[in-house]
């Protein structure tokens, strides 16, 4: 059989479960971000348009994830199912070796790998920022405002509002029997009595409108309780300004280390090494200046109303003894503040690294996660021989499993970095080198269809050294 066949044939077989992965992953994550922010997406009354916009610009990141695992799984299913079918077997026998089935699906991952390391440099930080901005501009909008019978209504400013029914009719909805205790003027206390009303909200200016009709204004004076009177009206109208009833979209040119591209993040590391450059010339500066100073005649001129000197630490004694009076007081206290200066120096030089080193992350991290596509790939092809399953529940359980030691891997490692324990990459990279160098034990155990570290034999003579260092002691 033609190489260029069988390439086509593992290839149109690896496709199929692949999309089928990415979608059904896909679609958990998307569940995942409805369930979480459901109440917070409906309970803003906001539009079906806007709440799709937000699942949209969420899919970036979900895409990102869902890529390498969808490879591990439909490369578990596909050769799963040539072992299940005993075509490798054929193939094989026809003078096919597991190295030119696997030739294709490494080849397709290397396009997978490059295209994602395009996309999370270019659409993933853009879809980010979009969302988090979104997402702001939701999280500062007012909740949608619903008025209830016989429940106190107290979202408008300084007015407390209460009604016995409510029927809404339309984009406005009519009270009966309203009662308003109005506190907009603190010198004046108003209740407003109305036997009913109209009421609606105008997102657009973000304003409420109350009609109110056949009705009793009673106002006292705080400060003289004797001045009390009611009026009567027919019609009344009252407009109250609420803030925040709309969505109002912002813009912002300040971005997150996961909402900058490669460049952006670069661009920002020279800025803060430049800031520790900085940093380092000006402790420079207050060294050569103290040392200057150290040696300063003014110091030891002592007038009449300098205080007398704090008894100096234990051990200082004689030195304290040979200096002026009023003298060790100026020492210590500028050396205290010569400390404290290069402290604070020091401290700002430690975050400019941290932030350094966490901007690092990021950069690794948009490499090193599609490179996984590979990795998967020499993990999922032996995995799959060997389990002989090409159902997606067996290639499901297993791909969760090695995605999830990848991610702990992954997210440890994240996490020692910001802290300046490990470096970027070894954080970034040694889930891959792990993963990666279990995938090609498994490929040469494919192969060669026996372990290529026979770990069986391995155990006697590290048991016999084991004995002889026993022994010795």
């Amino acid at each position: 059989m033609k190489p260029a066949i069988i390439s086509r044939y593992i290839i149109r077989e690896h496709v199929g479960p692949f999309f089928f992965g990415l979608g059904l992953l896909t679609l958990i994550f998307m569940l995942n971000l409805v369930w979480r922010d459901l109440g917070r997406l409906l309970s803003r009354g906001l539009e079906l348009s806007t709440i799709l916009e937000f699942l949209y610009l969420n899919l970036a990141w979900m895409i990102a994830l869902a890529v390498p695992m969808a490879v591990l799984i439909a490369t578990l299913m596909t050769f799963g199912r040539l072992s299940a079918d005993n075509e490798i077997t054929a193939l094989k026998a026809g003078g096919v070796s597991f190295y030119q089935l696997l030739l294709p699906v490494l080849f397709l991952s290397l396009f997978v790998t490059a295209a994602m390391i395009l996309f999370n440099d270019t659409i993933l930080p853009e879809f980010n920022h979009r969302a988090r901005l979104l997402r702001d501009d939701i999280v500062r909008k007012r909740p949608t405002l619903r008025v209830e019978p016989n429940v106190v209504f107290s979202d408008i400013p300084d007015m407390n509002l209460i009604t016995k029914e409510v029927i809404e009719k339309g984009d406005s909805s009519r009270l009966r029997t309203v009662v308003i205790d109005d506190r907009s003027d603190p010198n004046v206390r108003r209740t407003i009595f109305a036997k009913y009303g109209v009421l609606k909200f105008e997102e657009k200016s973000d304003k409420m409108f109350l009609t109110l009709f056949d009705g009793e204004i009673h106002e006292i004076d705080v400060k003289d309780y004797e001045k009390y009177r009611i009026l009567k009206f027919q019609r009344y109208r009252i407009n109250v300004e609420i803030p925040g009833l709309s969505l109002k979209r912002s813009e912002s040119s300040i971005r997150g280390d996961r909402e900058m591209t490669i460049a952006m993040l670069k661009d920002l590391i020279r800025k803060n090494e430049k800031s520790i450059q900085t940093k380092r010339e000006t402790i420079r500066k207050i060294i050569a200046r103290q040392m200057v100073e150290g040696i300063d005649t003014t110091l030891f001129k002592v007038e009449a109303a300098d205080e007398k000197p704090v008894p100096p630490p234990t051990g200082q004694e004689e030195i304290a003894r040979s200096l002026p009076p009023g003298v060790a007081v100026r020492l210590q206290n500028r050396l205290i503040s010569f400390k404290s200066q290069i402290q604070m120096e020091l401290r700002i030089i430690r975050s400019y690294s941290r932030k350094i080193d966490s901007l690092w992350v990021e950069i690794h991290k948009k490499y090193s996660i599609p490179v996984a596509c590979i990795i998967f790939v020499l993990v999922g092809a032996p995995l799959g021989v060997l389990s002989r399953k090409g159902n997606l529940g067996v290639s499901g359980g297993i791909a969760v499993l090695f995605y999830l030691i990848y991610w702990v891997f992954l997210i440890q490692g994240e996490t020692l970095a910001d802290r300046q324990i490990i470096s970027p990459v070894v954080a970034m990279w040694s889930a891959n080198v792990i993963v990666g160098l279990l995938g090609l034990y498994l490929v040469l155990y494919t192969v060669r269809e026996y372990r290529p570290i026979q770990w069986e034999k391995l155990k006697p003579k590290f048991m016999r050294k084991y004995e002889l260092y026993d022994q010795a002691g």
